[in-house]
């Protein structure tokens, strides 16, 4: 289920930032009118789909970064206001 999760994200990635894939249809483009090698396309689209990976796994770290679980740590300050902390007079 994670793995398909994973897939949805990144297929989803890859339609919003389709951007970044102009280049590669430019150089297809060129392909059909000038004739030059269809491996110029295959690597800029290849380098768009590796680009969008790369972002995918980024944000995904940084999400799991900002989701990590911090047990809370017993105060042990003792002029810090609290139960057996603060100021006795």
């Amino acid at each position: 289920m994670k793995f398909l999760r994973y897939l949805l994200f990144f297929f989803l990635s890859l339609l919003f930032h389709w951007q970044w894939s102009i280049p590669a249809w430019i150089l297809l483009i060129c392909h059909f009118a000038f004739g030059i090698s269809i491996w110029w396309f295959v690597g800029a689209f290849a380098l768009f789909v590796v680009g969008v990976r790369l972002y995918v796994h980024f944000i995904g770290g940084m999400i799991r970064l900002g989701n990590s679980d911090e047990t809370p740590k017993e105060n042990k300050n003792p002029y810090s206001a609290g139960p057996g902390g603060g100021r006795k007079e």
